[in-house]
């Protein structure tokens, strides 16, 4: 008893070549998307933390009578800058002399678990967020008793994934600022507190 073997016809297999090909072009996009969507979410994420951790670092000052040129953080001591009571660092107190290293303890030293994180100038490569400062950025602020303080410098933390890094130095290049296209990251103002989520697209 001979059996016959049936198969797919060839036009068969081309319908379905054709589902196929239409389900993948509407499909895909999206999916490029969710990388996208997920390194802005990540960056939201660090910018409401760190301006979580700046309002704790306030409210510890506020307390202890607003005079004080530090406070403690979960026994972390944080310093500040007494006319206006947000984070410079572990031992700056001023919100004109910051500088990348001051910009990276502020990052690390209110943040629980600060993500990892290096200077502008270092290989980046296994790291997630570049450090450095913008001096005079930040435009002016009033402080507490009353007087204008211009120039304050404010602090960048660049998203490395957001960014090109020289293949032998792991660098950022070129050097980003605030206008470099395609970054993201988080800005802080040690003199407003103010932190914001940026996205150079």
């Amino acid at each position: 008893m001979k059996i016959k073997q049936q198969g797919f016809s060839l036009i068969e297999l081309v319908i379905v070549i054709v589902i196929l090909g239409l389900l993948a072009a509407t499909a895909i996009p999206r999916f490029l998307n969710v990388t996208e969507d997920a390194q802005d979410a990540s960056v939201d994420g660090v910018a409401g933390g760190l301006a979580t951790a700046v309002s704790f670092v306030r409210a510890q000052w506020e307390v202890d009578g607003r005079r004080n040129d530090s406070v403690l953080l979960d026994g972390t001591s944080v310093s500040l800058d007494t006319r206006f009571g947000f984070p410079t660092g572990t031992t700056n107190t001023s919100v004109t002399a910051m500088n990348n290293a001051r910009c990276q303890e502020v990052f690390e030293s209110v943040l629980q678990n600060a993500p990892r994180n290096v200077l502008i100038n270092q290989d980046a490569s296994d790291v997630r967020y570049i450090v450095s400062v913008q001096d005079g950025a930040g435009g002016t602020a009033t402080s507490i008793d009353g007087v204008t303080v211009n120039n304050l410098d404010v602090c960048v933390y660049h998203q490395v994934a957001s960014l090109t890094l020289d293949q032998t130095s792991g660098v950022a290049t070129p050097t980003p600022d605030l206008s470099t296209s395609g970054a993201k990251g988080v800005t802080y103002n040690p003199g407003t507190g103010q932190v914001v989520a940026f996205t150079n697209d």
